[in-house]
C-alpha cells in the first residue's frame, strides 16, 4: 500500500489485459463531435500492438500507454475547457469513459463528499468490462481510515488490501464484500466546501498503480474538481441572475437600471406603474425628464459623488412628474452596481412610493398649526373671561355686598325700642358672613387675574403669590427671585406667573410636603423658573400628568419655550419653565 506518496515502480499491461482492451468498444466516446478527439486516441492506443513491429519490448508498450494517458487527459482538459454548461456531465463521463481503457482498472468513478454527513455520494462513472456496481453512497463510518487519509488530501494507492494497516481492518472488509482486489484514490478540493475523489477499483486482477500514471489521473482529477468548480459557479450566476430578474419583475417597488450619464436602460413593472409610463416610453427618458427640478438640484451633488467613486450609495427623499402630471413623493436608494465582464458600471435606483406618507406629514402639520392657534385662543378666550370675571366680583357683587353691611350696620345703629327681639344678634351675625362672603371674593378676583402682577411685575407677584400658599396652606416656600429684565412682556410674564400658580397648586394636591423652592433667573434673552419640592414626586415614564402640566406645557411652548418635567418616586419633583424675554405668543402662532 502507498498512501500519501506517488508509486515508484512502473508496471505494464499483462496479456490478460491487453486482449481485454482490444476487444473494448469506445463507440460511445465517439457519441459527440467534442469528444472525437478522444476516442480517436483511445483507438489508436489500443491498436498500438498490432500497428507496430512485433519487435516492441513490453515495455516500449506500457510507456505508449502512458505517453499516450498524457495526451489523453491533456485533450479531456481541452474539451471541459470549451464545454458548455449544459455538456459538462456527458462530457466528464466520455473522459471517463476514454481514460478507463488506458489503465489497470475495471472501474472508475468520481464521488463527491457530502458536507453534512462526510459520505462519498457516486456522480460519474465508467468500466472497462464486466464489473460489480459501485455503490452509490459510501457512509465515512464504512471506510473511517481511508475517509481519514482523503481529508489530509492524502492519495491512497492498494495493489492488495492485503496491504491495509490494522487500523483499517474494517476499511478492507467493507472492500472485500465489494469484490475490490486493487484500489487506487485520489482526492480533489476543488471548492473549499465540496471535495472529490477519482477512485479507481480492480475486481479481476490486483495492479501496481505506476506513478506516471497516478500523475496523470491527479491532473485529470484535478482537471475534474475545477471544471465542476466553473459548472457550480456558472449555475449560481444563472441563478442569481434568474432570481434578480424574477425580484426585479415581481418587486413592489420601483426599480430602475441606467448608466451614469442617467440614460435609463431598464425598469420593472412597478416603476412603470408609479409613473405612468410604458416600458417603451420609460427607456426614451431619463431620470432627469420626470424628477422635479428642485429636488434634481440636490440629487445632482450626490449623483456625481457617485460617479466619481466618493459613495456607493445614497437615500434621498425627492419628487417626481407622474404622466398626468401629478407629483408623486417617491424614497429613493441609488447604488453603484459594477458588473462582472468588466463593462462600465451601472447604477441601480429603487423607489418606494411615499406620496401618501408625505400627504399625511403635511396634513398633521397643518392641523398642528391650527391647533396651536386654537389653543392659543382659548388661552387668550380664558384670560379675557378671568379678568371679566375679576371686574365684575370686585366692582359689582362686591360692591353690593359692601351696601348690604352698610345697610345691616344702619339698621343696627337705630333706637334699641324700634328694634325687633334679638334683631341685634341676628344682625351681627349676618354681617360677619357678608363680610366674610365680600373678603373671599375678593380673594377669588385676585387668584383669576392677579392685579400685583399688571402692576408690580412679575417678580413681586410672585412674592405675593408664595406668601398667599405659605400662609393658606402651611407651605415652607424659599423664594430666590431674581432681578428680571424690566422689558419681559406681558405674554412672558403671565406665562411664567401661571405656571408657577399652577405648580404651587399641584405641591398642595399631590406633593405631599411642605417644602418648597421657588427660583427665577435671566440670561442671554431667556428667562426661567424653576418649582421644585421635595414630596412623593412620580415617574414621567408612566404618567405624563394632568391637565394641569398639559395646560404649562402649552402655555410655555407659545411664548416660544420649553417646559422640562424632572420627577422620580419619593424624590420630589421639579419643574423649569424657559422662554424668550421679547417673545411674545401672537409672534409664535403666526410663525
Amino acid at each position: 500500500m502507498r498512501i500519501g506518496a506517488q508509486p515508484r515502480r512502473p508496471i505494464g499491461l499483462s496479456n490478460q489485459g491487453k486482449a481485454l482492451y482490444a476487444k473494448q468498444d469506445v463507440a460511445d466516446c465517439a457519441k459527440s463531435a467534442e469528444n472525437a478527439k478522444l476516442s480517436e486516441t483511445v483507438r489508436t492506443l489500443q491498436n498500438y500492438p498490432q500497428e507496430n513491429d512485433c519487435t516492441d519490448t513490453p515495455t516500449q508498450t506500457r510507456q505508449a500507454r502512458r505517453d499516450g494517458l498524457g495526451k489523453l487527459v491533456s485533450q479531456f482538459g481541452e474539451r471541459l475547457a470549451v464545454c458548455a454548461l449544459d455538456g459538462v456531465d456527458a462530457t466528464i463521463t466520455a473522459g471517463l469513459n476514454a481514460i478507463i481503457q488506458l489503465v489497470d482498472a475495471d472501474r472508475i468513478c468520481w464521488y463527491e463528499v457530502d458536507q453534512q454527513s462526510a459520505a462519498l455520494m457516486h456522480k460519474y462513472t465508467a468500466s472497462a468490462r464486466q464489473a460489480p456496481v459501485s455503490p452509490q453512497v459510501v457512509p465515512r463510518g464504512a471506510v473511517p481510515f481511508l475517509a481519514q487519509r482523503l481529508a489530509r488530501h492524502e492519495i491512497v494507492a492498494l495493489e492488495t488490501l492485503g496491504d491495509m494497516p490494522p487500523q483499517g481492518s474494517g476499511d478492507r472488509q467493507f472492500l472485500a464484500e465489494l469484490g475490490v482486489k486493487s484500489l487506487l484514490l485520489i482526492p480533489s478540493s476543488y471548492n473549499p466546501r465540496r471535495k472529490g475523489v477519482l477512485g479507481l477499483s480492480s475486481y479481476s486482477v490486483e495492479v501496481n498503480w505506476p506513478e506516471e500514471s497516478v500523475n496523470h489521473l491527479t491532473m485529470a482529477a484535478n482537471i475534474i474538481g475545477a471544471t465542476l468548480e466553473r459548472k457550480d459557479a456558472q449555475t449560481a450566476s444563472q441563478e442569481s441572475h434568474e432570481r434578480f430578474r424574477y425580484l426585479f419583475a415581481q418587486a413592489s417597488i420601483g426599480i430602475a437600471l441606467e448608466t451614469l450619464d442617467g440614460r435609463i436602460l431598464e425598469v420593472n413593472p412597478a416603476f412603470c406603474a408609479l409613473m405612468g409610463y410604458t416600458l417603451q416610453e420609460m427607456q426614451s427618458l431619463s431620470c432627469s425628464r420626470i424628477s422635479h427640478p428642485d429636488d434634481e438640484e440636490i440629487e445632482k451633488v450626490l449623483f456625481e459623488e457617485l460617479r466619481q467613486g466618493q459613495r456607493t450609495s445614497y437615500r434621498i427623499e425627492k419628487r417626481f412628474f407622474h404622466k398626468d402630471g401629478t407629483v408623486i413623493w417617491g424614497q429613493v436608494g441609488v447604488s453603484l452596481l459594477n458588473t462582472n465582464h468588466g463593462g462600465a458600471p451601472l447604477v441601480i435606483g429603487m423607489v418606494s412610493d411615499i406620496t401618501a406618507q408625505k400627504n399625511a406629514e403635511a396634513s398633521l402639520r397643518q392641523r398642528d398649526r391650527e391647533m396651536q392657534k386654537l389653543t392659543r385662543r382659548l388661552i387668550e378666550v380664558q384670560e379675557q373671561e378671568r379678568h371679566r370675571i375679576s371686574r365684575e366680583l370686585h366692582d359689582d357683587i362686591g360692591q353690593r355686598i359692601a351696601l348690604a353691611a352698610n345697610e345691616i350696620d344702619l339698621v343696627r345703629r337705630e333706637e334699641p325700642a324700634d328694634r325687633l327681639e334679638h334683631a341685634s344678634e341676628r344682625l351681627a351675625k349676618l354681617h360677619k358672613e357678608l363680610d366674610a362672603i365680600a373678603t373671599d371674593i375678593h380673594k377669588l378676583s385676585h387668584e383669576l387675574q392677579s392685579a400685583t402682577l399688571q402692576c408690580c411685575g412679575l417678580r413681586i407677584a410672585l412674592k405675593d403669590l408664595c406668601w398667599k400658599y405659605s400662609k393658606n396652606y402651611d407651605l415652607e416656600i424659599e423664594l430666590q427671585a431674581a432681578e428680571l429684565d424690566a422689558k419681559l412682556s406681558p405674554d412672558v410674564a403671565l406665562c411664567l406667573f401661571r405656571v408657577a400658580q399652577e405648580a404651587l397648586a399641584n405641591v398642595v394636591k399631590h406633593g405631599q410636603t411642605k417644602k418648597v423652592r421657588v427660583a427665577t433667573s435671566q440670561d442671554a434673552g431667556r428667562a426661567r423658573l424653576t418649582v421644585k419640592d421635595y414630596g412623593v414626586g412620580f415617574d414621567p415614564a408612566m404618567d405624563s400628568g394632568g391637565i394641569g402640566l398639559i395646560g404649562m406645557r402649552e402655555r410655555v411652548r407659545f411664548c416660544g419655550g420649553l417646559l422640562l418635567v424632572k420627577s422620580a418616586p419619593n424624590l420630589g419633583t421639579e419643574i423649569t419653565a424657559e422662554v424668550a424675554v421679547t417673545k411674545d405668543m401672537a409672534a409664535i402662532a403666526n410663525d
